[in-house]
């Protein structure tokens, strides 16, 4: 298979492709016509165009080349006289630009009918490429697509198609030629599509496709009208044994001939992630457009800029900007009554080991904060230090025991361990999903009711960590308190916070500061183990 990376620039600062190009790749490849690849670009576009997936999904981001590429992938059977392929949008109206871009692309290898009742290219070899739309009730699509056969389909934002239109698309997924048929789907990140669950093996937790998965082939069955129905594997050989009694029903040994039934009734898929930073010809031609992603909200960098499959499926913020506010402009009384510690820990080539010293009972003032990152000796030394110097009793300290915490519990026996997903008292356990949502529940609430109070000469003292360089307090707080929202993808009855790797794409870093200040609600929450008043429930 052979790559041509050549190219001239049009008005528009759209490649044209040559038909010299394709003749020398074609005679010089000395294979079938629909062996040849053409590529203009570098990095996703390419692994896109070398796809073998029956079904690939290529995008997750804007401006990675997508529209530009289903065109590209056409020039596969540019010169087969057997050739029918389709390229559809939601509407009529959102195919122009397409249509407009095509003409770099087949201005050598046929004419165009623009008529909007026939929107297709015809080939100077007999082959067809069409523009269609998939917009309007389910009855009228399929009357449209019925009988018809096309080795080649792409669906450009194919997360705006209904997932039973998808799959009727794929009965027309076929030809009379012998040309190797394939479904691409395009698309910008849609947390509420069906699309998002169709590729949830390829995207992490946090939302992000997994760099190590990106361009991976996994297989299916896509059983029922819905796809939660699909049967997945990373084989052939494994979907056919979740599904051997279904396909079995439908094929007999005269069937042989024309090959394997694992072959023929399961789906190779494939997704591949672009971003802006793949489309080199667009950073050229207009490299401004990178600054225009940049000055969106929060939410449409994520889907748009960064990739996030997961962003919308985060809750709201529970603490805003104007609640940060009113705690850093509040006055500050001074508390008297015992003095309290918390502390998220972290080591040497960690991230900060953050120890937050409480004035009151209540919990309602932050007097100081200790930030460090050293060895495992010296941060047992160093925190065994401060306590002393506050003042602060052992068991008036408590630490997170999950992961390095484990370090604590031998030299701080009488501290109380913050167990992340303790259990909360039974009559609690529909209002919050674990301990460490309920003290960050409560502790939102102390913010947002402003009893939450700070020592002010805190606020712009300067910490560096993993992510960040010399930044205030106050604005680290500000951006740490992102994390304290809801989870609605939590299974577990109650409010439960994001996943750890959630909150670190959140807010570009671990929230060591705001998980050390919540940990501290612990001792309101097990002194208050009868009540459940003054928790400040949803």
């Amino acid at each position: 298979m052979l790559y041509s990376t050549a190219y001239q620039s049009s008005t528009n600062g759209l490649p044209i492709i040559s038909h010299d190009d394709v003749v020398a790749l074609r005679d010089a490849d000395n294979k079938h016509p629909d062996s040849t690849k053409i590529i203009s670009q570098d990095g996703a576009q390419e692994r896109l165009l070398c796809s073998q997936a029956d079904i690939t999904i290529f995008g997750g981001a804007r401006g990675g080349g997508k529209s530009f590429s289903i065109l590209l992938e056409a020039l596969n059977d540019v010169y087969s006289p057997k050739f029918k392929g389709i390229i559809c949008r939601n509407a009529v109206d959102d195919l122009s630009d397409l249509v407009d871009t095509s003409q770099s692309v087949f201005g050598e290898f046929g004419e165009y009918n623009r008529s909007k009742g026939d929107m297709t290219w015809n080939f100077y070899n007999g082959g067809t490429l069409k523009f269609s739309f998939y917009a309007g009730g389910y009855d009228d699509f399929v009357t449209r697509f019925q009988g018809k056969q096309f080795a080649y389909i792409a669906v450009d934002e194919i997360t705006q198609i209904e997932y039973r239109k998808f799959k009727y698309l794929l009965t027309d997924n076929r030809n009379t030629g012998f040309l190797r048929n394939r479904f691409i789907g395009t698309c910008n990140p849609d947390p509420e599509s069906w699309v998002a669950r169709f590729i949830d093996w390829w995207i992490d937790d946090d939302g992000y496709p997994m760099k190590e998965r990106d361009g991976k082939i996994r297989y299916c069955f896509m059983d029922g009208d819905d796809v939660s129905g699909i049967i997945w594997g990373d084989t052939r050989d494994e979907v056919y044994e979740k599904c051997r009694g279904t396909i079995e029903r439908y094929w007999k040994e005269e069937y042989n001939e024309f090959g394997d039934a694992k072959k023929l009734f399961i789906k190779s898929v494939c997704f591949i992630h672009s971003s802006v930073y793949d489309n080199k010809q667009l950073l050229r031609s207009s490299p401004e457009y990178l600054g225009t992603l940049a000055n969106r909200s929060e939410e449409e960098r994520a889907r748009d800029l960064d990739g996030n499959w997961k962003y919308k499926e985060v809750g709201d913020e529970l603490v805003k900007f104007k609640h940060m506010e009113q705690l850093y402009n509040k006055a500050v009384p001074q508390p008297a009554g015992r003095l309290y510690a918390s502390c998220d820990i972290a080591v040497e080539g960690g991230d900060n080991l953050v120890l937050v010293l409480w004035q009151g009972s209540d919990m309602n003032y932050i007097k100081d904060i200790y930030v460090t990152r050293m060895n495992a000796k010296a941060t047992v030394t160093a925190v065994k230090g401060k306590l002393e110097e506050w003042g602060v009793a052992e068991e008036d300290m408590t630490y997170d025991l999950n992961g390095l915490g484990q370090l604590f519990r031998g030299f701080f026996p009488r501290a109380v361990p913050f167990i992340n997903n303790e259990a909360v008292e039974p009559k609690m356990k529909f209002v919050y999903a674990n301990l460490k949502s309920q003290a960050a529940y409560v502790f939102a609430n102390k913010i947002v009711d402003g009893e939450l109070s700070i020592n002010p000469q805190l606020l712009d003292n300067k910490y560096s960590g993993h992510g960040y360089e010399r930044l205030r307090l106050r604005d680290i707080l500000l951006n740490e308190r992102k994390v304290l929202r809801a989870d609605p993808n939590n299974t577990s009855h109650g409010f439960a916070l994001p996943k750890k790797a959630v909150m670190k794409r959140l807010v570009g870093h671990s929230p060591d500061f705001i998980e050390a200040m919540l940990m501290g609600m612990v001792f309101i929450i097990k002194k208050k183990r009868r009540s459940i008043k003054g928790l400040g429930l949803l």
